[in-house]
């Protein structure tokens, strides 16, 4: 059954589990380090929501602030956008469900697929942007769900860079024997929060930098990581240019207490970017930093995964790269963009289709507000 086909249940990637029937954690060999992926498992929202589904709502909702011709030159240019990235699908929640069960559902799925035990997990990491509360760490509240009564737990935030940092983190507790069973876990449910005031359009000249949120699509991934694996498959590399943070945010109430900008403040809890300047210097450093890392510039690539910002992006940054365009697996217009799930929901889908084997070199491209660049490669 295909994504699209299972509106509102668990589709979860089924990997060769760390545990042979019978076994536990204590058979582990100990000597055997670095980073495998296990399992992944993801979840979504059973709200399907297509363009023609997102424009009405615009329409509807501006129609006090514009007139008639105005709202036609919007409706016009909401269309164009919808083009040009790419958007087709993205899944958002129904009136009644909640965030944290479809990361509770997904956490629970990816234990039973790679048949291991709560108790066995050590570390948890909570990796993404949605969340209910700033602190404690959103870890905790999975940490207890999941039953993880052993594990460790904390909270990673890098915006869409969230989950690709984890896992170079959970490599570096991996290779140390620090830990043996790493969960990844996000919950990227954002758009109500967000994004949905946004509809409601009092100028056309807001359209810019709020449409992005109107591409944003909700998910739930987990991932589950062993210290059963080669410590030469995955590498990693980050870049990070910091006096571009203003490009993209989501700010809290008292941002201007945390900011040198002299411009207007922006609305709290309210998705902003400016995308054309954001996506054109972040597609020029993910080239850049690419070609100068030569360890992951000089390899062949079965499977390319980019963060699913945008179809056009995705294709024409991996042009530049000099990568084959049929090994990139895009997923942009049936989901949308899931912020940091991006990656691993790809993954899985891409396994789940047979486009992702065991034995293939993946690389993962990734391109976040801050601005950060982070690449991975590994043999799956």
């Amino acid at each position: 059954m295909r994504p699209e086909q299972a509106l509102g249940r668990n589709l979860t990637t089924s990997m060769p589990g760390l545990f042979p029937p019978g076994k536990n954690r204590s058979n582990i060999d100990s000597k055997r380090f670095a980073l495998r992926i296990l399992d992944i498992a993801y979840a979504l929202p059973s709200k399907r929501v297509t363009n023609q589904d997102v424009t009405d709502e615009i329409i509807r909702r501006s129609r006090k602030h514009l007139s008639q011709k105005d709202l036609k030159i919007l409706e016009g240019k909401v269309r164009k956008f919808f083009r040009l990235s790419g958007t087709k699908i993205r899944y958002h929640r129904k009136k009644g469900e909640k965030a944290f069960e479809f990361a509770v559902s997904a956490g629970r799925e990816v234990l039973r697929k790679a048949d291991v035990k709560p108790g066995d997990v050590d570390l948890l990491i909570y990796s993404g942007v949605g969340r209910g509360w700033i602190t404690p760490a959103t870890a905790s509240l999975f940490q207890s769900e999941l039953g993880l009564r052993r594990a460790t737990s904390f909270d990673v935030l890098d915006a869409c860079a969230s989950w690709i940092r984890s896992l170079s983190i959970a490599k570096t507790f991996l290779d140390g024997a620090v830990y043996k069973l790493v969960m990844l876990l996000n919950c990227e449910f954002c758009f109500k929060e967000y994004c949905e005031a946004n509809l409601e359009i009092s100028s056309i000249a807001e359209l810019e930098c709020v449409f992005s949120g109107f591409t944003i699509g909700e998910a739930a991934t987990a991932t589950l990581l062993s210290g059963n694996g080669s410590s030469g498959d995955f590498h990693f590399s980050f870049r990070t240019w910091g006096d571009k943070h203003d490009l993209c945010k989501i700010v809290l109430p008292n941002e201007a207490s945390f900011s040198t900008r002299m411009s207007t403040p922006l609305k709290p809890m309210s998705f902003y970017t400016l995308p054309a300047e954001l996506l054109s210097f972040t597609a020029e450093k993910l080239v850049e930093h690419f070609k100068e890392t030569r360890i992951l510039a000089n390899q062949k690539y079965d499977l390319v995964v980019g963060h699913a910002v945008s179809k056009s992006l995705t294709l024409s940054v991996a042009k530049l790269m000099g990568l084959d365009r049929e090994s990139v697996f895009e997923t942009h217009p049936r989901f949308g963009n899931t912020v940091s799930a991006s990656l691993p929901l790809a993954l899985a889908v891409a396994e789940e289709e047979g486009r992702l084997r065991r034995g293939m070199r993946v690389l993962l491209v990734m391109g976040s507000a801050g601005v950060s660049t982070g690449l991975g490669s590994f043999v799956y």
